[in-house]
């Protein structure tokens, strides 16, 4: 077992509790946040390995964001869950992102339809909790 990043412990996962802590009381996602997690994935990748990493990540980023786009324009997720996913997409490895994406979708869609039962059929669901959820999962099993 690899041992887990510091900066995973420090940024990426309080980052991301933080932001669930976030939707889930008031439904919206800081953008300091977001950025916050963005700009430290890619410094954190052109310090621990290089600026052309730094580059693949933001790249990464950018592609997970455009992936989650078309649910969000069908009202599956706000723009704030678009952002964070992007954000913390930089941070994975190709085979971790595609592990957390796949967690994501997956804890998402059991969090929605129990978000649902319990609140009638409430439609927005703080997806965030799905992505921290799977972040967390992902950076303590990388």
């Amino acid at each position: 077992m690899n041992s887990i990043p510091i900066l995973h412990l420090a940024i990426l996962i309080p980052a991301v509790v933080i932001a669930a802590v976030f939707d889930w009381q008031s439904r919206r996602i800081p953008n300091r946040l977001t950025a916050v997690v963005a700009i430290a994935g890619i410094v954190h990748l052109a310090i621990e390995h290089s600026a052309a990493s730094a580059l693949g990540g933001l790249g990464q980023g950018v592609i997970a964001g455009l992936a989650c786009t078309p649910i969000y324009l069908l009202r599956g997720m706000s723009a704030g869950d678009v952002k964070l996913i992007s954000a913390t997409s930089i941070w994975w490895t190709t085979s971790q992102l595609l592990i957390a994406l796949a967690s994501t979708a997956i804890v998402g869609a059991i969090l929605a339809v129990i978000y649902m039962c319990l609140t009638r059929g409430a439609t927005h669901v703080p997806y965030a909790i799905a992505i921290a959820m799977s972040t967390v999962g992902t950076a303590l099993t990388a």
